[in-house]
């Protein structure tokens, strides 16, 4: 029986007869015919196959209705027609297999025209169902288990360390496949579904694995994880995350698609009046610095400034000044604590460790500063500095001293002023940081929001009006993400000098911006920043 199902029921009456007119066929062939009792049943059988099927209605000349039978059907065909044909009544055959078989009747005219097959099939169970379609990481893990373990370890240790193309790891093969698999000589499009279906990918590296195997800021990891895990077990928080970023109006995605004869070919294009390619931030522009909380209902109150300077690729952060931040940061403590109170919840704040974000009133000095510096600051403070000392005993007299005790965070202050908890972010992981999946999201949609003839006015009024729209159910996911970032691997209690280098933890799958790069501090300095509770 036929291996197809039954087609689409599209309508072609110029192909196929209706069932009106088939039935009036078959009426008047009983009719004239029933003195022949083969004739005859078999029309009455027509008769009652009629409503009970649905033909093939597609043209028996296209690619379709050639291929709706398999070798048993034309052999089941031949042989009825066979048996119809030593009976008499081989003129009934395309009508009875079409309503039979469900097939268009100019298609079994066309198979019986065809010679039968010379190896004729004696028995006709049903055609087994067609073949399920594998997705791709289907495709990806049958194979990657075809693999013993050895092999796997092994092209895992190559595609880490060794840092080779596909074709050179099949050039290699003989050093990586293992005794359980010696007999096997992969491809390399196999070695590409093996190392996919290992979730390995051929991408740009990122020099992050170094974040992980630091003990120091890994302490500050697990001390920040420890803390917001005890903050949530009290329950109904109040979660606002605070950060700075900066745009300018050339500001384009670094990836996307290039049409490459455009590339080979640029006078060729313009001349025609098409573009010679996109290119990359060819004209950079003003540069505007932007400061904001993230929160569970999306942006909250952004702040735009125009710094008057082109970007010229340096460190932003120069534009930014302590006094500046400290202004907007009172007005998002006076309103998270409004709001927080309003809703009954406790207002917590992560922000991250930036060189303004952290100005210290009559800082303690360290041994990096100048004698003079340090003579001055303990002099002021009432404490033993005879004239006669060196910069050594300075230095020895101010490790005597608790920094604690003296080095006073303005922003700190102003938090423990309005009642808000201050949470500090470890530096380079930005995964704690919710804030920075919403700036990622914002520096992708700078092409739909920012054309390059915006001035920084402009500018401004956009990104405000695109943060002060953004969806709350996305900045609601980037902060579920951020909550859980780590905490199933450990990491309250990792440890990285427990490791070897083969068993380092898998790099952060955030959205980091990498132009970002905040000053890391002395670590016992950050430290002591933490909350106490």
């Amino acid at each position: 029986f036929p291996s197809s199902p039954i087609a689409s029921s599209s309508s072609h009456p110029s192909s196929i007869l209706s069932s009106s007119s088939r039935r009036r066929s078959i009426e008047s062939v009983t009719i004239s015919h029933k003195i022949d009792p083969i004739r005859y049943h078999i029309a009455e059988l027509l008769n009652i196959l009629v409503p009970l099927t649905a033909l093939d209605q597609s043209p028996s000349s296209t690619s379709k209705a050639k291929l709706v039978q398999c070798d048993k059907t034309r052999a089941l065909i031949h042989r009825i027609h066979s048996l119809f044909s030593s009976n008499g009544v081989g003129d009934l055959t395309p009508h009875f297999v079409s309503l039979l078989l469900t097939i268009h009747p100019q298609t079994v005219t066309r198979t019986l025209k065809e010679p039968p097959s010379s190896d004729p099939l004696n028995s006709f169970p049903p055609c087994g169902p067609p073949p399920v379609k594998m997705t791709r990481k289907a495709i990806q893990d049958r194979l990657t288990a075809s693999f013993t373990s050895e092999t796997r370890e092994k092209v895992e240790y190559f595609a880490v360390h060794k840092r080779l193309s596909l074709k050179q790891v099949k050039q290699r093969t003989e050093e990586w496949i293992g005794e359980g698999d010696k007999d096997r000589d992969p491809s390399i499009s196999v070695i590409r579904v093996l190392l996919h279906g290992m979730e390995f990918s051929f991408v740009k590296l990122q020099s992050r694995t170094h974040v992980y195997m630091d003990p120091g800021l890994c302490k500050l990891q697990a001390n920040f994880l420890r803390i917001m895990k005890e903050l949530r077990t009290q329950g109904n928080l109040m979660i606002w995350s605070c950060d700075e970023t900066w745009v300018h109006k050339g500001m384009r995605p670094r990836i996307g698609w290039q049409d490459m004869r455009a590339v080979k070919q640029p006078l060729t294009f313009l001349k025609n009046g098409l573009t010679a390619g996109n290119s990359a931030q060819w004209k950079k522009g003003e540069r505007l610095v932007i400061v904001a909380c993230l929160s569970y209902e999306g942006f909250r109150y952004p702040k735009v400034w125009r710094t008057g300077r082109v970007d010229d690729g340096g460190d932003y952060h120069a534009e930014m000044n302590a006094e500046e931040f400290e202004n907007y940061i009172e007005t998002v403590f006076i309103a998270l604590r409004d709001e927080a109170q309003k809703e009954k919840k406790t207002p917590v704040l992560q922000m991250d460790n930036a060189k303004y974000h952290s100005r210290v009133r009559d800082k303690m000095p360290c041994q990096n500063d100048r004698k003079e510096v340090m003579s001055k600051w303990l002099k002021d403070h009432k404490m033993p500095c005879p004239d006669s000392w060196k910069k050594k005993e300075m230095i020895e007299a101010l490790k005597q001293l608790d920094r604690r005790d003296y080095n006073v965070y303005i922003v700190d202050e102003m938090a423990k002023k309005y009642g808000i908890t201050l949470v500090r972010t470890p530096p380079y992981m930005a995964e704690y940081a919710p804030i920075e999946y919403g700036w990622s999201s914002m520096k992708k949609a700078m092409a739909d929001v920012i054309d390059t003839t915006d001035d920084g006015a402009v500018i401004r009024t956009k990104l405000i009006d695109w943060m002060l729209k953004f969806p709350a159910n996305t900045a609601s996911q980037y902060m579920e993400k951020c909550k859980r970032s780590r905490i199933d691997e450990g990491g309250i209690s990792f440890d990285p000098r427990q490791l070897t280098v083969e068993e380092v933890v898998e790099e952060a799958d955030a959205l980091i911006d990498d132009d970002d790069d905040d000053e890391v501090f002395d670590l016992e300095e950050m430290s002591e920043m933490s909350v106490e509770f």
